[in-house]
């Protein structure tokens, strides 16, 4: 199976952005409710390649994300918003290699 689409869960000048450069599906949600129902309707898509999703949304629907990341496809993204990064996905990825490794690992 082909996992080709590319989805992007953020703000209107982020997903502007991404969509030039061919973010296939896109959403801009207004509450952590919404945000978390179209990342979990984007991974359940099995033609769903990666999901990026901006550091700020990926904060309220962390404990979502890290459920989801167990998986290896989709690939699940964070990137900073036009404000430039928060650090918040260290905490996210601190616990996936936490996860993985059993360990914690200064990043």
């Amino acid at each position: 199976m082909v996992s080709d689409k590319i989805a992007v869960i953020g703000d209107r000048d982020t997903v502007t952005g991404l969509r030039m450069v061919g973010a296939t599906q896109h959403f801009m949600p207004k509450s952590p409710e919404e945000t978390r129902s179209k990342l979990l309707e984007y991974f359940r898509d099995p033609k769903m390649g990666l999901i990026i999703i901006t550091e700020p949304l990926a904060k309220m629907v962390e404990d979502t994300i890290l459920e989801l990341s167990e998986a290896p496809v989709p690939v699940i993204l964070l990137i900073p918003d036009r404000y430039g990064p928060t650090g918040e996905y260290e905490t996210i990825l601190k616990e996936l290699i936490r996860r993985a490794v059993g360990i914690e690992i200064k990043i």
